[in-house]
């Protein structure tokens, strides 16, 4: 038996102080690399471990320490960085038999011998090093940007949202050179909780309140691998299922409040037969620099503005009838320049309240109002109220990825985005032996039992067995998301302790280790779908709204709420109609919600933890998160029959490189899964196996 440890340098750049390629670092005579090959720490399910190794010494050669740049020497700058991965493999006469990379400990010097202690660990543990201090405003999305209007908004519910480039050669967002793309959408969904509503009939002026955009779950992950110089492969994942999950992507307050609106304060003066353009004394808001008091004109700067109108104008009684126009220049639709809608045509009595469909404009064309008198003069009330409008702009700015990741969104853990996929689904991770950076990820439910069976019957140390219980066990286990404290959800109905269908198993062992385990699905929130229409189940939206109170006369509301995952139930049709933003007498929407499936079924999947039926309905679906992904792996853990042996073994480099940590152990035709193997090449290796039931 040949046992080498081969390591690569850190760098290929020049100037180099230590050897390119592979290179054989020395090993202690007659010390093995010790091994420890572990899929998990079966008694915790809110966790997952690694392959690694024991830390061990190498000595202090000439050959070593030429790799190591000589980095014992404290009076001497070393190139070899401590902080960076050094990629290695071990392999044992022709085989490898583990490949990650190391991690320098210390180093000892007694007498004159140069000892370095390492460690050496797999790549999934690297790949949390990688990924750990990232957030999301470290990727590059702005592939993505596009022109935020109505238009585009519905061409997103069919995955044709129009961009501003053609996609490059590396993106997952679709085909090279495509220039639209399905992996950002718009559902539709309750933000701002201040629109009108009668029994689904809903209204808004801003689009945002109801359409802000959600991005491919499968499409993040891809990304977030392929920065970090990983791929993976799993069938799951890749599942025509998994790609139909979206994760919102808000924007905060502070970058949204500056850009969808101008508000026109105080109008004012007597307006003839002749008619004159509506005179403003107040301009507030966001976009109030482009509008001009002296003109009384809103000038757009960017192509592909969406602009609205709406707002109360007081007129003194008069029995005269009041005609209010909105003119606007349009240099893309010629036909149009200088065209008016008629906002308004009739009495003056009270309030009248301006409001029309959406016009386009791009940059350097203009909009105004023109109020004219039918029949003689008609005059601004001043005496009890304020006469105001609001222009809204639905696409002031383009949607650029790069701005939206400035506000809290960007914020959020890469690391904890995919640990929060792995909770949910219960993912096993492990290394591809043909590829060490490329992961196999699939759902436990669909890996264990799923290798080959390896009889191993001839190699165990027969003359000691160990059984021990499965210890470390708590007499509950809570599934949950995390919850969201300023959800609107929380304080009406009942602040709800299981955020917001959570799941509690309770195993009834008397005699327990821990009261209480937790998978808490961080960093997601749960989120409500709720029925806004007649009660049947026929008009339902998701609800995402904060809990505390708009001020009045605010013309957005945006909170930084958790991290939302729905599924993309596409586009259907609404018993009523709705009026936001560009859309005027809309009769369908883009769905997301927690099924995958609208209507539903009790065959349905779901995407809660808890057995419980929607809001919107009375079926009740058994194929929730905890049935189908945690079910099996709690039953085989917490049975009477499961149970740990501990036996040594002789294995060679050829086992350990077929061994795959889903494979069946045979023992005298008994079957375990394996838990935890520590491989000393030429030695005794010791194992532990676990008994489960049914497999």
């Amino acid at each position: 038996m040949e046992q080498q440890l081969i390591a690569y340098p850190q760098s290929t750049t020049l100037p180099l102080t230590f050897p390119t390629g592979e290179y054989i670092l020395d090993l202690f005579v007659n010390e093995p690399i010790p091994l420890v090959l572990n899929i998990d720490d079966f008694t915790n399910v809110a966790e997952a471990d690694a392959s690694y190794s024991k830390s061990f010494d190498i000595p202090g050669t000439k050959n070593n320490n030429i790799f190591f740049n000589n980095i014992f020497d404290v009076t001497a700058s070393s190139n070899f960085d401590t902080h960076k991965k050094t990629r290695i493999i071990v392999k044992e006469d022709t085989l490898n038999t583990f490949e990650g990379y190391l991690q320098l400990n210390d180093i000892s010097i007694k007498d004159g011998a140069i000892t370095y202690n390492v460690t050496i660990y797999s790549e999934v543990v690297n790949l949390k090093d990688s990924i750990g201090d990232k957030v999301f405003r470290d990727l590059d999305l702005t592939e993505l940007n596009h022109l935020y209007t109505s238009n585009n908004v519905e061409n997103s519910w069919t995955g044709i949202l129009n961009l501003f480039n053609p996609l490059p050669a590396n993106s997952f967002a679709g085909t090279v050179g495509a220039t639209t793309t399905s992996v950002l959408k718009y559902p539709m969904v309750n933000w701002a909780g201040h629109g009108t509503n009668t029994l689904g009939n809903f209204f808004s002026p801003y689009l945002p309140d109801y359409f802000r955009p959600w991005v491919n779950a499968l499409y993040l992950l891809n990304t977030i691998f392929r920065d970090a110089g990983y791929t993976f492969s799993s069938a799951f994942l890749n599942s025509t299922k998994f790609n139909k999950l979206y994760v919102d992507f808000n924007i905060s307050g502070a970058a949204a409040s500056s850009d969808y609106y101008c508000d026109l304060d105080n109008i004012i003066g007597t307006y003839t037969t002749s008619g004159a353009i509506a005179n403003a004394t107040v301009a507030t808001g966001g976009q109030a620099a482009l509008y001009n008091l002296g003109t009384d004109k809103f000038t757009a700067i960017n192509n592909g503005t969406e602009v609205e109108l709406f707002g109360n104008l007081y007129f003194n009684s008069s029995s005269n009838n009041v005609e209010i126009t909105l003119y606007h220049t349009n240099t893309t639709y010629s036909a149009n320049v200088n065209s008016g809608y008629v906002i308004w045509n009739g009495s003056t009595s009270g309030v009248i309240t301006p409001g029309f469909g959406s016009i386009l404009l791009d940059a350097g064309d203009s909009c105004w109002m023109q109020i004219k008198g039918i029949g003689g003069s008609v005059s601004i009330d001043t005496s009890t109220n304020s006469s105001w409008v609001s222009w809204v702009l639905s696409s002031n700015t383009n949607q650029d990825m790069d701005r939206l990741l400035l506000g809290f969104r960007g914020d959020n853990s890469q690391w904890d985005y995919f640990k929060g996929l792995i909770d949910m689904f219960k993912l096993v991770i492990l290394v591809d032996d043909s590829n060490p950076n490329n992961l196999i990820i699939e759902p436990y439910k669909d890996w264990v039992g799923a290798g080959n069976k390896l009889d191993w019957t001839n190699k165990i140390d027969e003359s000691e067995f160990k059984y021990t219980p499965i210890d470390g066990l708590s007499r509950e286990v809570k599934f949950k998301f995390s919850e969201d404290k300023d959800d609107w959800i929380t304080p009406n109905l009942n602040s709800p302790s299981d955020w917001l269908f959570g799941y509690n198993y309770n195993s009834n062992i008397e005699i327990i280790d821990k009261e209480m385990d937790e998978v808490e699905v961080t960093p997601f929130s749960d989120t409500y779908v709720l029925d806004l229409g007649n009660g049947l189940g026929t008009n339902v939206m998701p609800q995402i709204i904060d809990s505390s109170v708009t001020p009045a006369g605010s013309p957005l509301r945006y909170w930084e709420n958790n991290l939302r995952i729905l599924y993309d139930n596409g586009v259907v049709n609404l018993p009523n109609t709705y009026t936001v933003g560009g859309f005027t007498n809309k009769n369908t929407m883009l769905l997301f919600s927690a099924m995958d499936a609208y209507p539903y079924t009790n065959t349905s999947d779901s995407y809660r933890f808890n057995t419980v039926a929607e809001q919107y309905s009375s079926v009740i679906t058994l194929n929730t998160l905890y049935n189908t992904y945690w079910l099996q792996y709690i039953d085989e853990l917490y049975n009477k029959d499961t149970r740990i042996i501990e036996v040594e073994a002789y294995l060679n480099s050829e086992d350990i490189f077929k061994l795959n940590f889903n494979d069946i152990i045979l023992i005298k035709s008994t079957r375990y899964r394996i838990y935890k193997i520590e491989y000393r090449a030429g030695a005794m290796s010791k194992l532990k196996l676990i008994t489960i039931r049914n497999l």
